[in-house]
């Protein structure tokens, strides 16, 4: 499988400010609510698959977002970017065409100042 297209701090930072891509963060919760980009979708990566076949109102419910449509532009990410590989693949075997990895992921988000939001 082709790997994901990749993004940088800047590309991810204009996502999280105008909403133009969904961006994914496959870590744990709990990793989660200790500190994550604005408006980032929590989604665990042991769960995406099963999560990307709920139906568009169990997803709302669950992650508390919208269900990306398979044309959708979605940045993966996690801690340091192993895991948003993972992510990538998963989403592109459920039929999704749009997707990038944030290779330094979250680390790489902190280490340049990015804003982090805490549950």
């Amino acid at each position: 499988m082709a790997s994901a297209a990749e993004v940088n701090f800047d590309q991810v930072k204009t996502a999280s400010e105008d909403g133009s891509s969904v961006i994914l963060d496959v870590r744990n919760p709990d990793e989660f609510a200790a500190g994550h980009i604005p408006s980032a979708v929590n989604v665990p990566l042991g769960e995406l698959q099963e999560a990307l076949g709920l139906a568009a109102d169990k997803f709302q419910e669950k992650y508390k977002a919208a269900l990306p449509g398979k044309e959708a532009a979605v940045i993966c990410h996690c801690k340091m970017g192993g895991r948003a590989a993972k992510g990538c693949d998963v989403m592109k075997e459920a039929g999704f065409t749009n997707v990038q990895i944030y290779k330094g992921s979250f680390m790489d988000w902190t280490e340049k100042g990015g804003q982090v939001v805490k549950e």
